[in-house]
């Protein structure tokens, strides 16, 4: 078995003591060397970002001929970070749409539940792509997350405006006006726990910059407001503080039309428990919840009544993750993002070992988001969410499944895919 990391720092390495007779010719060759490398991996990192579509084209940044100014390419890079997501990639395959590959021996037998970003619709498929059922309703952004329950009603997040339940024959139920942001989980009370973050100015922070603060809502099953905590005070008043950044130091420049804004944590995802691994671990207690925290790159296990951080894990061993899911054997799968290749991996909570990884050497990357779903019969179902394409994975790591999302536009621009979910067929009580 592999042991993960589990703590949250390295060692400091042993430096040989400075030489003071270093010819000094020497250190301006060494100093104008890195000062040149340090610029081409600006001007590098400038290119490759701009070469990637976003929500924000308009704001697309260039690199300007002729002396760089060290502090105008840093307000650059941090207006790059800002633009966040990619609405998805240039395919150099653009003829693929829909299933591409289905092994009826080995896929897991169902109907899967997809929305493509920044539209305001959402689709149920079978294992052949044929669609059993659509769900629109006008009037919104782009459709951020989607949760289907069993009869059919459909919840949606819409980002920092609403979420709202649509019926089956898409009448609006309810609406919830909040800024919502990525991810909701419905406890088996019918309860939301919903992610939602303010914009607020927290000077013991930085004195000048904004900060965006996440909390979990909980709504009632009519969309009630229930409950609401901060996650960022929950994070500061526990032992995991020292997880957080401090950001003091970072300029407080105001860019034209627009302030600046520090993302401590940028929640992405939220489960909540239902109890039935108690048993194995007090953490695992019904209505305590499990989070992920891209900035930190970090999950967490919080209870909700005590606002209280229960189990951390993450830093040094995960990068920008998304979707850590408790599974009902009680290891945790979490998508990890990587820096140049992403992995899917389960692992246990209490002892850190790897109990399997999908890592394979062809290797693949979402850089900015992506979901993992463990299946009854053992497959994973994964959301390579950046590219638009979702693949389910044997034990053994054979794809038996392959989907590519049939939203491509006329310029070979495919459409990403947040997450998709996989249904056991007779779970959804509304379908015929």
């Amino acid at each position: 078995m592999v042991r993960w990391n589990c703590e949250f720092s390295t060692q400091n390495s042993q430096l040989p003591p400075y030489n003071a007779h270093v010819n000094p010719k020497f250190i301006r060759y060494a100093a104008g060397v890195l000062v040149v490398f340090a610029v081409g991996f600006i001007a590098g990192q400038l290119i490759m970002s701009i070469q990637v579509r976003t929500a924000a084209q308009a704001r697309q940044v260039t690199l300007i001929e002729g002396t760089l100014d060290i502090h105008e390419d840093l307000r650059r890079l941090e207006q790059l970070q800002e633009l966040g997501y990619v609405d998805g990639t240039i395919d150099d395959h653009p003829e693929i749409r829909g299933v591409e590959i289905h092994d009826r021996q080995r896929a897991f037998p169902g109907v899967s539940l997809y929305s493509s970003r920044l539209r305001t619709s959402a689709r149920l498929i079978d294992n052949d792509g044929r669609e059993l059922h659509t769900w629109s309703y006008p009037g919104d952004d782009g459709w951020e997350h989607i949760e289907l329950l069993p009869n059919g009603d459909l919840l949606v997040v819409v980002n920092q405006q609403s979420v709202f339940k649509i019926d089956r024959d898409l009448h609006l139920l309810w609406r919830y006006q909040a800024d919502t942001h990525h991810d909701l989980a419905v406890h088996l009370s019918g309860d939301i726990y919903l992610l939602t973050d303010k914009k607020v100015h927290r000077p013991e922070i930085h004195p000048d910059v904004l900060v965006i603060e996440d909390f979990i809502e909980i709504l009632t099953p009519d969309g009630k407001l229930k409950d609401r905590f901060s996650i960022l005070e929950t994070i500061r008043s526990s032992d995991y503080a020292f997880l957080l950044a401090s950001p003091r130091h970072l300029p407080s420049d105001r860019r034209e039309g627009e302030r600046p804004r520090l993302d401590m944590l940028h929640t992405n995802h939220i489960q909540v428990f239902d109890g039935s691994l108690s048993h194995r671990s007090p953490l695992f207690s019904e209505g305590n919840v499990l989070i992920s925290m891209r900035t930190i790159n970090t999950i967490a296990i919080l209870d909700p009544r005590n606002r209280e951080v229960l189990w951390v894990w993450g830093p040094t061993n995960l990068h920008r993750q998304h979707h850590p899911t408790l599974l009902s054997n009680g290891n945790i799968l979490v998508f990890d993002n990587g820096q140049r290749r992403s992995q899917i991996v389960e692992f246990d909570p209490l002892t850190f070992e790897v109990a399997w990884r999908y890592a394979p050497k062809s290797g693949f990357l979402s850089r900015y988001r992506g979901s993992a779903q463990r299946l009854p019969n053992g497959n994973t179902l994964i959301t390579e969410s950046d590219r638009g394409y979702v693949f389910e994975v044997s034990p053994d790591h054979d794809i038996v499944w392959r989907f590519a999302n049939p939203d491509v536009g006329s310029d070979d621009f495919r459409v990403a895919i947040w997450r998709m979910t996989r249904f056991s067929l007779g779970e959804l009580d509304f379908l015929d």
